[in-house]
């Protein structure tokens, strides 16, 4: 019995491991581009790119989570680049929302570009220009917003009203 259980645990350990290997939902393949002439800089003299990767937005982390009273009313929009990958979702229980990938992104970018906040702008004002942004109710029980900026800063914006 033990030798059937070993020999039947590998091919579904290798299942669960291939199944961990799969595209990722939340990946956007088509992330937005800053627009302007700085961006994408080619030396004519060599042909090549002097792309410095300059981000659409001023941090190239969000992730925010918005905690209501009662079940089924919480809020999530997430927005990570790391490296060549950018991944994003909106979670909106509320509106029974859930958009992941490029649709998430296409929704997360008009808001993403009003912010206007910095890593020296004051905690509330971060979070009254968040709420206002993303229109979402005062009444939460908890606000938790972090941010990375372009500069590596990590910043962490928190409210418990509970």
């Amino acid at each position: 019995m033990k030798k059937t259980m070993k020999v039947l645990s590998v091919p579904f350990a290798a299942m669960l491991v291939l199944a961990g290997c799969g595209e990722d939902k939340d990946e956007v393949k088509n992330p937005p581009v800053q627009e302007n002439e700085n961006q994408a800089d080619t030396n004519t003299e060599t042909g090549t790119d002097n792309n410095n990767e300059k981000l659409p937005f001023t941090f190239k982390d969000f992730q925010l989570e918005v905690d209501y009273p009662g079940n089924d009313n919480d809020y999530e929009a997430e927005y990570d680049t790391t490296g060549a990958q950018t991944e994003a979702s909106i979670e909106d229980e509320a509106n029974k929302h859930k958009v992941l990938g490029d649709e998430a992104m296409k929704e997360l970018t008009p808001m993403l570009e009003k912010l206007t906040f910095t890593k020296d702008s004051k905690d509330e004002e971060v979070i009254q220009e968040v709420t206002k942004v993303f229109n979402l109710k005062d009444d939460y029980e908890e606000f938790d917003l972090e941010v990375v900026f372009d500069d590596g800063t990590k910043k962490e914006y928190k409210v418990n009203n509970k």
